[in-house]
């Protein structure tokens, strides 16, 4: 060591410190051509002042600096940029960023394709076939779900058995097994065509004509239908899905698997074997899922295929996840322009290749685009096959798709590349993790942006007893408890909207109007308010002729047959189709099982209901009763035991709006006119009130109804359309039935979810059944028969918050005709009009835990009850202070608290009333769909919700532009997508639910009802920006705060937020932005903050229709009136109008008003 020291202090030249000497006043940061030039200068002045002193710029020598100041320059910038080559963050050129990834074990993604199901809806052969009835199908199309052929299924299957394969008739298949709970079998065509079995279509996909291939599938060894390998001479094989929910389910039926792009091939041959031989594919636009690699035998055959992983050599080859014995794997690497290399291995964990090879790969269209449903229909497809005499055959197939499809998608960016190339190194591509499972799935495909992802069920679930979810997502539910309350709200909903021309008033009319009609509250409200017609006093009986499954003919009788409908003079006119009938017990028996049996049978009822279904002639066959066929003229949807007596009936009611009617609404919404809508219960029809006999009153009378006097007396009305001379107000009623349980349980509903029983051929609904051993007040006697509800929707109040202590429920309807099967129930359980104090439910005002005012139920026994203020004589000796009162007359319908100081009575914003009852035993009951059910083998399950750039693209634009609303791909359609890439990434505990994601729209008409709004803007005075400028300015910035960037599932909108943005963004010619919600009802600070669920995004629906540039604040421009109330409930008692106030405001008073109808307390 001392020698080298020695030698290097001594004899070495050139050393380190003597070089970092030479050139200690070198500026080595120096790189652009005047730093340069200025610190060559520099240092010539400095080291050789007397042998350089000619600095003239003229001067050769300066001419010579010059020269190499650009020199360096060059060389620093080329240094420099081949530099930033080297590191993933700051790499440009493509092939460097592709190197510097595949490092790190990444491979980008190239474009991946469109793939989907098509349904066929049609087929036919020209084949002799027979069904069971000996019909000859050669050349007869079978139209699948075909309601004119009830033999359509036995038909399809008869043909499909006619082109399979030998062994593979239906109920043999190829393959079988579950797809994402939808049981799934795989069959095989006798196809005759020698090459590969893939059949080529083209459509136009957003104005652009793509190519498509229909291809062979396979479910072996998967969770997913996806693509078989290519074999020439293969035969084309579908799938048999069927979901459970009947044929008319679009999950339901035979299916064929597409795919985006042209299939190619490319053979070559290696001479030589050699470690890491790489095979280029110079093609463009190779897709990201569609490479397979044959090697072939000596006469051209396929003797093996070659499995395609991850890596094949280094560290990572033994995670491949291969058995032992297979090392015929190569690798695909990506290249510039979706071109590829085959990768082969270095002989240690892969065979060398040798011989000839042939592979396969698909050419996709490289590009982001979505595959709308309505662009896929009437798609033609034959397919050759020999019969089983080895003749040609062909069958003729009519294929549509069903569901639209976002799947496509662009090569990787690079900008992608460098953010998930690290998160995949960092999880090393698995999922095991929570953070894996937040991460990975954004690598599957760059056309996930967002991902979130629950873990629903954890480990230690016994594999022999079926996963039972609490929350009820997954599996069925039933339980018992004591604390229900059952009660009813009416009120007067609000909705707004603008129109630039007759089609958005029409469309308008169909999507808000009569949509509106067909919902729960509706039929309620209709229940309630019109009542039955008399039937007692004509003595009519029911005499039944023939009965079926649920169906019962025969006809009305008093004395003989009696006519109906038009036919009638008597209340029997309103017997026709779709109308409701009560029957009662001739005798003191009672109704069960359709029968009557001895009064006090278990379970037995004293009252029956029964919807016409139809009604032949005068329904009376002229007086002789049955008809030739030796059927009744009448059916009925319930079997009706012979001579029950008929005492009411309610009228169909009409959910829809005649042509000539709404064009006379449309006439009147162009002329900004006023008016309102009654339903006529006499004719079934649906009538105007014109605007000077429009009542004010909010309280719902029919006392005028069609009153043409021009005093403004007809209360009658449904829907009451104001204007002010822009925007139009449209007020309607509802009455909701609110179950909830205090304390004991908690409800799972998903109104989007439609479970179907195959074996029944109805739906199977969530219902709560208040058990017989509750109590009939007026009797003190129990019930003695179950009284079943059906869930019919959440409650999900202004804030977002969704209140799973409660559900809103309706009268059954086994059938789903609209029309339900016993409106009585709330009479009977509740008895509104007997002994009235008692039947009133309570609820108190408190601050939740996110400092939100909600309301929870509070014991009756707290308040006094009394029908007038005027009944009660106030004595302190008699009430303590703080008592409450609630006065339930419809003209006070309020809560008061006693002030035994001064011996007064002052009104109560804390509590509210409805009629109903508490305190109720019942049993709840949820179904879980099939395609959510689990299995128990394995102990995680996995939620991933998923939202699509496409869709996500396409959903802004329809919010911006109009149009067809996109639809999110389906929970099947995200597993077909992604599970390819998913599932070999998570462990083997764990499964994977995939879930769309549905966005929280904000403020536009297209918002709900409760979430809509108008941003009102005051501007500085002085500011020379037009309104229009201003408005343009404030929806901008709007659209930028609700960026998808800025906002994650589950997220909570604050209105200070926006408001301070908006300020930002627009000072200093805005002063004050308030945001005032539309819906009438609401209270202040009802937008001031909403919440959303766990799967849901926010997104703002505003336009500048949404913006209203006023000049100063006060109650007329917040709509503010009254003692202002902080709630977000949708029960409130008093609900006044309100705004979330931006910057300095002065809010003026005015008198109360209330938004309920008929008395809130009901």
């Amino acid at each position: 060591m001392a020698t080298t020291e020695r030698q290097n202090r001594l004899l070495v030249a050139e050393d380190w410190r003597k070089i970092y000497q030479s050139f200690q006043q070198a500026d080595f940061k120096s790189y652009d051509f005047e730093t340069l030039r200025r610190t060559m200068v520099a240092y010539l002045r400095e080291n050789y002042p007397e042998d350089f002193n000619d600095y003239v710029e003229s001067s050769e020598y300066v001419a010579l600096i010059d020269l190499i100041a650009y020199v360096a320059q060059s060389l620093s910038f080329r240094v420099d940029l081949n530099a930033r080559e080297n590191f993933l963050e700051t790499a440009e050129r493509r092939n460097s960023v592709l190197r510097l990834a595949r490092l790190i074990n990444y491979n980008a993604k190239r474009n991946q394709t469109a793939t989907g199901l098509l349904k066929i809806d049609s087929i036919s052969t020209t084949q002799d076939v027979t069904d069971s009835s000996g019909t000859n199908l050669a050349n007869t199309t079978v139209i699948w779900n075909d309601s004119a052929n009830s033999n359509y299924r036995e038909q399809f299957t008869a043909i499909f058995n006619a082109a399979n394969q030998p062994g593979q008739l239906f109920g043999t298949p190829r393959e079988s097994g579950r797809v994402g709970g939808i049981s799934t079998e795989v069959y095989t065509i006798s196809s005759s065509q020698l090459d590969l079995p893939l059949f080529q279509f083209s459509k136009s996909v957003g104005g652009t004509t793509r190519k498509f291939e229909i291809c062979p599938s396979t479910i072996l060894n998967s969770e997913n239908i996806y693509e078989a390998a290519p074999v020439t001479g293969g035969g084309l094989t579908y799938t048999y899905r069927t979901d459970g929910s009947g044929d008319s389910s679009n999950n339901t039926g035979f299916f064929f698997l597409f795919k985006q792009g042209i299939m190619e091939n490319k053979e070559f041959n290696i001479q030589t074997a050699s470690t890491n031989y790489v095979e280029p594919i110079n093609v463009s636009n190779i897709n990201n899922s569609d490479v397979w690699l044959y090697k072939m035998d000596q006469f051209g055959q396929v003797s093996e295929q070659w499995t395609q992983v991850p890596a094949t050599s280094g560290n990572n080859a033994i995670y491949n996840s291969l058995a032992k014995g297979i090392r015929s794997i190569y690798n695909v690497v990506t290249k510039a322009n979706d071109s590829v290399d085959l990768v082969f291995g270095d002989g240690n964990f892969a065979d060398l290749p040798l011989g000839t090879f042939k592979t396969y790969y698909r050419i996709s269209d490289n590009a982001k685009y979505a595959i709308k449903s309505s662009e896929m229909q009437n798609i033609q497809l034959n397919v050759p096959y020999v019969d089983a005499n080895g003749a040609q055959q062909t069958l003729n197939l009519s294929l549509s798709l069903k569901n639209s499809i976002y799947n496509s998608a662009a090569t990787e960016s690079n900008d992608s590349i460098r953010e998930k190339a690290p998160q995949v190194y960092y999880s090393q591509d698995r999922m095991i993790t929570a953070e894996d499972y937040q991460v990975v799935p954004l690598s599957a495909s760059q056309e996930i942006i967002k991902v979130r992802s629950v873990n629903r069920s954890a480990s230690g679930i016994s594999r022999q007893k079926e996963i039972l979810d609490p929350t009820g997502a997954y599996s069925n539910i039933s339980v018992f408890a004591e604390d229900g309350i059952l009660y009813r709200e009416e009120l007067a909903n609000t909705f707004t909207f603008t129109f630039t021309n007759r089609s958005t008033i029409s469309s308008t009319i169909n999507n808000s109007i009569e949509a509106k009609l067909k919902e729960a509250y509706a039929r309620h409200f209709y229940y309630l308010k019109y009542g039955t017609i008399d039937l007692s006093t004509l003595n009519v009986t029911w005499n039944s002729t023939t009965t079926g499954t649920n169906t019962n003919t025969g006809y009305f009788t008093s004395g003989g047959a009696l006519v109906v409908g038009e036919y009638a003079t008597s209340n029997m006119k309103f017997a026709t189709t779709g109308a409701l009938v009560k029957f009662t017990s001739p005798d003191t028996r009672e109704f069960f099982n359709n029968t009557l049996v001895t009064a006090g049978t278990v379970d037995a009822q004293d009252r029956a209901w029964a919807k016409i279904g139809a009604v032949e002639g005068d329904g009376a066959n002229s007086g002789t009763g049955n008809l030739e066929t030796g059927v009744g003229p009448i059916t009925l949807a319930n079997i009706i035991p012979n001579e029950s007596k008929v005492t009411s009936i309610f009228p169909a009611f009409t959910t829809s709006l005649s042509d000539s009617l709404k064009t006379d609404v449309i006439d009147r919404i162009e002329e900004y006119e006023t008016f309102g809508l009654r339903f006529d219960q006499q004719t079934q029809t649906w009538k105007v009130i014109t605007a000077t006999n429009l009542s004010t009153s909010s309280t719902f009378s029919l006392s005028n109804a069609g009153s043409t006097a021009g005093t403004n007396l007809d209360a009658s009305w449904w829907f009451k359309f104001t204007n002010d001379g822009n925007t139009y107000t449209v007020t309607y009623r509802s009455l909701d039935y609110i179950f909830e349980s205090e304390s004991q349980n908690k409800f799972h509903y998903d109104i989007e979810e439609k479970i179907y029983d195959y074996k029944t051929g109805q739906s199977v609904k969530d219902i709560i059944k208040l058990l017989k051993v509750n109590t009939i007040v007026s009797t003190g006697n129990s019930v003695g028969y179950p009284i079943t509800w059906q869930v019919v929707d959440t409650i999900t109040e202004a804030d977002g918050y969704q209140d799973n202590r409660k559900v809103k429920v309706g009268f059954f309807d086994s059938d789903d005709d609209g029309v339900v099967d016993n409106p009585d129930l709330f009479d009977i359980i509740i008895e509104p009009d007997t002994s009235i104090s008692s039947k009133f439910v309570f609820f108190e005002k408190y601050i939740s835990y996110d400092n939100i005012e909600r309301y929870r139920p509070y014991a009756s026994s707290n308040f006094v009850i009394s029908l007038n203020e005027a009944d009660i004589t106030l004595s302190s000796a008699t009430y303590t202070d703080g008592q409450l009162f609630y006065f339930y007359d419809t003209t006070e319908d309020v809560v008061k608290k006693y002030d035994s100081t001064t011996n007064t009575l002052s009104t109560s914003t804390d509590y509210y009333a409805r009629r109903g009852r508490s305190n109720l035993s019942f049993q709840y009951k949820h179904n879980a769909g099939q395609e959510t059910r689990i299995d128990p083998s394995v102990s995680n399950i996995i939620d991933i919700y998923l939202l699509e750039r496409t869709y996500d693209n396409l959903y802004r634009i329809w919010l911006q532009d109009g149009g067809t609303k996109p639809s999110e791909s389906t929970s099947d359609q995200l597993r077909i997508s992604y599970s390819g890439a998913l599932n070999s990434k998570k462990s083997l505990s764990d499964q994977i639910v995939y879930h769309p994601v549905k966005y929280k729209l904000l403020f536009g008409s297209s918002a709900d009802e409760e979430l809509q709004a108008t941003f009102k803007v005051v501007k500085n005075p002085i500011t020379n920006a037009t309104d229009a400028v201003i408005k343009t300015r404030v929806i901008q910035a709007i659209n930028e705060f609700f960026a998808l960037d800025n906002w994650d599932f589950g997220d909570t909108f604050y209105f200070t937020e926006l408001a301070a943005y908006i300020h930002n963004q627009l000072a200093p010619d805005l002063m004050t932005v308030v945001i005032v919600p539309n819906q009438s009802g609401q209270g202040f600070g009802s937008l001031f903050q909403v919440a959303c669920a766990a799967d849901e995004i926010f997104i703002s629906g505003a336009t500048v229709a949404d913006v209203s540039i006023i000049t100063a604040l006060g109650a007329n421009q917040l709509l503010a009136s009254g003692t202002v109330v902080t709630s977000t409930s949708t029960s409130t008692a008093t609900t006044t109008t309100g705004s979330a106030v931006s910057g300095s405001t002065t809010v003026g008073s005015g008198s109360s008003s209330s938004t309920g109808s008929s008395g809130t307390g009901y």
